[in-house]
């Protein structure tokens, strides 16, 4: 068995949606934690998440490189690609606390979203390393559904019903089953329908990841104070 997976973060939890890239089947799993996803049972040798890997110190205007160009391939849809909060900021006990380190520092304020991803920073920061990234990678479900969509921006959000439509005919058009991506979410109540196809999406780029065709932002390779390598695939 050969599998790969995708994975996105909702709540406190992540949608992990895998396949095995030699019988096809494809299995989808809630995991609670940043590690889990280190540990699956399946031992995939892709694991392709929506979560910054590799973190600056202070966050800046603009954010990291591959932040800055995501946002300028996506036009209208770079709105969902928020700076990374850096590594001092994290150590805030609130984003209060965060906005005034990493102010204190010269960087940016921290916003309310951003903050909201803090405790699955940490969780990654902690467990990542550079070796790891041979197998786990960055990514971002709108720029996999950007390339999916003749890199073209999606007309609509993903939270409209025209955006999930949208969405699930790119990825029955790219290879997922129909039925697969139509009815999924039903049988786990407990995911929301744009979190299921957000990691459907990672796992599109995963696919192509262990194919060796997928592209990656920057194109070269932007290591931060830990050696890890900041880039988003897809």
């Amino acid at each position: 068995m050969a599998w790969i997976a995708g994975a996105d973060g909702f709540k406190s939890r992540w949608c992990v949606v895998l396949q095995d890239l030699d019988t096809g089947e494809l299995r989808v799993r809630i995991v609670p934690t940043f590690a889990g996803l280190l540990d699956l049972a399946e031992r995939p040798s892709v694991v392709a998440v929506d979560i910054p890997i590799g973190l600056p110190e202070v966050t800046l205007a603009g954010g990291r490189a591959c932040d800055a160009a995501a946002r300028r391939l996506l036009g209208r849809r770079g709105a969902s690609v928020f700076s990374a909060v850096g590594r001092i900021a994290l150590a805030g006990a609130n984003r209060a606390g965060a906005d005034a380190l990493n102010r204190a520092h010269g960087g940016i304020g921290v916003g309310a979203q951003a903050w909201g991803l803090a405790d699955k920073l940490r969780q990654a920061d902690a467990a990542m390393t550079p070796e790891r990234q041979d197998t786990v990678r960055e990514v971002h479900p709108e720029l996999s559904f950007w390339a999916m969509n003749g890199r073209t921006p999606m007309a609509d959000g993903k939270k409209s019903a025209a955006g999930a439509l949208a969405r699930t005919d790119a990825l029955a058009a790219s290879g997922f089953p129909e039925a697969f991506v139509r009815r999924a979410p039903c049988a786990t109540p407990r995911i929301g329908p744009d979190d299921f196809l957000d990691a459907c999406a990672a796992l599109w780029s995963a696919r192509r990841i262990a194919a060796g065709s997928a592209e990656r932002l920057p194109a070269a390779e932007d290591r931060d104070g830990r050696g890890l390598d900041q880039a988003i695939w897809f």
